[in-house]
């Protein structure tokens, strides 16, 4: 049986909806080789990147500046917090794109 921390009927349908999402990040986006993916609208708000071992390509940050895929990608997964703008892949892909949670810092 589930701790149910909150008063909330467990018929209810959706948890995530009623009680939040705890993790720090909510949505991942798959960037694939030879796309260029801008995060504004419903990709808005787009504060981590998970790139493959030998990826090239550019991400480039809310407030202007370049990065190097080349220079983030490593042989074992790590996240790097970033705010981004857009994300060119170029090859080596897919870069997965992570949607932050608002509300976890």
């Amino acid at each position: 049986m589930a701790v149910q921390p909150y008063d909330y009927p467990a018929s209810q349908a959706n948890e995530f909806e009623r009680k939040g999402h705890p993790g720090k990040f909510l949505q991942s986006i798959a960037c694939s080789s030879g796309t260029t993916t801008i995060f504004t609208g419903s990709y808005f708000g787009v504060g981590g990147l998970i790139v493959p071992n030998g990826c090239t390509g550019t991400a480039s940050l809310s407030l202007g500046g370049d990065i190097s895929l080349g220079s983030l990608s490593t042989s074992s997964p790590v996240i790097h917090e970033l705010s981004l703008f857009s994300l060119k892949v170029d090859g080596g892909g897919p870069v997965y794109a992570l949607v932050r949670n608002q509300l976890v810092r």
